[in-house]
């Protein structure tokens, strides 16, 4: 009985190194991994917005092709350890003064929305990230002096070079 016992398992332990894998099995497929076309330097080609007082639209541009930057400048750089530069230079209008600001923060993206933390905070929706294009949907709502008012933007950047 001990033999058919010792027999069983040489034929167990033969078997199973007989079925091991081999070197010529076909490999797992590689997975490529998706590209954060998010990084890199982005300059601001147009803003398209759409803002409402009280239920009135003031302005809506948002779904048109060309779209201006109304004499503005609107840079990022985002950065790899999760920190962006950003630049927004916005002209004088009527009685408000030029805004010039500079600076570094941190971002967060979870799937297409993008968190910039310290900096308004600013969210966004990325609608288009592509390569050399970059497509950033806000929206924001505010009482202001017994008013509604409602701001809706795309702003779309393209990479600089």
């Amino acid at each position: 009985m001990k033999k058919v016992g010792i027999l069983l398992f040489m034929a167990v332990l033969g078997f199973t190194s007989l079925t091991a894998c081999s070197s010529d099995d076909s490999t797992a497929p590689v997975v490529e991994q998706e590209k954060n076309h998010l990084l890199g330097k982005w300059n601001a080609t147009s803003t398209h917005m759409k803002i409402e007082m009280d239920g009135e639209i003031l302005i809506d541009n948002l779904d048109e092709e060309e779209g201006s930057m109304y004499g503005g400048t609107h840079q990022y750089e985002f950065k790899a350890d999760n920190t962006v530069e950003y630049y927004i230079y916005s002209p004088a209008s009527g009685s408000n003064e030029a805004i010039e600001r500079r600076g570094t923060t941190t971002y967060e993206r979870k799937g297409n929305q993008l968190i910039l933390k310290n900096y308004f905070p600013e969210s966004y929706t990325i609608l288009v990230s592509e390569e050399n294009k970059l497509h950033l949907y806000s929206m924001f709502e505010v009482e202001s002096e017994g008013s509604y008012i409602k701001s809706e933007s795309i702003d779309k950047f393209e990479r600089m070079k």
